[in-house]
């Protein structure tokens, strides 16, 4: 079943964007800084593996958008832009990041915005 993990949006946005969810018939989730050194898989419910990893929390906006496929991906990613909902960190997911926890996922978003910014197309890490 498709998904949306939220992290880190103000309760106004957040409600916005779980409804934008439940529209597309997409489960959604607030993800709790105590959850943020669980696997993406675990939380997702696709990993028994329940250990927690340590690391720094963050505090920036994201989403990670579990089995959105092709077009409802596009439409939803088109409906958050019409309905001013900008979050800046967006990953989907893939057979790698399903093994990363929150903290580890953020940073690498984070590596792929600054070797954009730095004008590559790999970052280091």
């Amino acid at each position: 079943m498709s998904e949306v993990l939220i992290y880190n949006l103000p309760p106004e946005k957040d409600a916005k964007v779980k409804m934008l969810c439940r529209k597309f018939g997409f489960a959604s989730r607030s993800i709790e800084r105590a959850e943020f050194g669980y696997t993406l898989g675990y939380l997702l419910g696709l990993s028994q593996d329940d250990s927690v990893r340590d690391g720094d929390d963050f505090d920036e906006e994201m989403l990670y958008l579990a089995d959105l496929r092709g077009g409802m991906l596009n439409l939803f990613l088109d409906q958050l832009r019409r309905k001013k909902l900008s979050v800046p960190l967006k990953a989907i997911q893939t057979d790698r990041n399903t093994g990363f926890t929150s903290r580890e996922l953020y940073r690498e978003l984070c590596a792929e915005r600054d070797a954009i910014a730095r004008g590559t197309t790999q970052h280091q890490g």
